[in-house]
């Protein structure tokens, strides 16, 4: 069985958390699961989503991958970051997509929340969590769990957001999502940080880029 680095971080501010994502995903040479934490309630947009679209008064920041906007006052974040040739970023991008909410659904099963994937798409909506698409995580017919991924030719990247009914469940989730991913996935999660090159290329991304106007507020 293949070991994966776990990342494990608590609440930090949305431009770094979108630039360690980054920061992984360009850098990464072996699969990296990161659970995380945000230090306020932002809001993150998809790539190609308007400024516009973002609450009143509600810090936000861009993501590097597409999908709807997200509220990150209650959430449970992940990312999933892999190079091209691992097995995962062979798969298609609905085979993966199913295959990464699979380990989603089953750790929700595991704390006592009932979970299937979606087998098809609701209509369309700028919120992420207003409509399902297909294998997106659902409860008691409610989407709880989305993610969008970007892939290039060196990488794969999803970045997913688990909205449960009860946020007192949170810790319980962030907790047993490490060992489902595992299970589902075929590997044994292993407790890393991030290395220099990564940690520098994130603080590059987060004052370059995810901590401007010129990258949040560009659509």
């Amino acid at each position: 069985m293949e070991t994966w680095r776990l990342l494990t971080d608590g609440p930090g501010p949305a431009a770094w958390n979108m630039a360690v994502d980054e920061a992984l995903f360009r850098l990464a040479a072996a699969p990296v699961l990161r659970v995380y934490e945000w230090e306020a309630p932002a809001v993150s947009l998809g790539y190609f989503q308007a400024a516009a679209l973002a609450p009143a008064g509600r810090p936000f920041v861009r993501r590097y991958t597409g999908g709807g906007l997200v509220d990150h006052a209650h959430d449970v974040t992940y990312t999933v970051a892999a190079p091209r040739g691992h097995a995962l970023g062979q798969l298609s991008t609905g085979e993966s997509y199913s295959l990464l909410h699979q380990a989603v659904a089953a750790a929700l099963n595991e704390i006592g929340i009932a979970a299937e994937l979606s087998p098809s798409c609701e209509e369309e909506n700028a919120a992420c969590f207003q409509r399902a698409v297909k294998f997106d995580v659902l409860h008691a017919g409610r989407k709880v769990a989305g993610a969008a991924q970007r892939r290039t030719r060196t990488g794969l990247l999803q970045q997913g957001s688990i909205l449960l009914p009860e946020p007192a469940a949170n810790a319980a989730l962030r907790a047993i999502l490490p060992a489902a991913f595992g299970k589902i996935l075929g590997f044994t999660p292993q407790a890393g940080t991030l290395d220099p090159a990564e940690r520098a290329l994130a603080e590059e991304l987060a004052r370059e880029r995810y901590g401007t106007d010129a990258w949040n507020r560009q659509l």
